[in-house]
């Protein structure tokens, strides 16, 4: 369950990098704190699962303990 929670946790940051990217090119640049705190949902949400699963974690996943 440790390696799921670890692959869970990188894929919601993978996806939050995405997200701000795509918020950074974005032309109009209108709501950008909206941008920034909904690209930040995908790895909060995965952080609280894989906190769970597999017990107490940093929020950032290449951080160690």
């Amino acid at each position: 369950m440790d390696k799921f929670a670890h692959i869970l946790h990188w894929a919601g940051f993978l996806v939050t990098c995405f997200m701000l990217v795509l918020s950074a090119l974005d032309q109009s640049k209108d709501e950008v704190m909206i941008h920034v705190i909904s690209s930040m949902i995908p790895i909060t949400l995965t952080w609280a699962i894989s906190s769970l699963i597999a017990g107490k974690r940093n929020f950032l996943p290449f951080l160690n303990k």
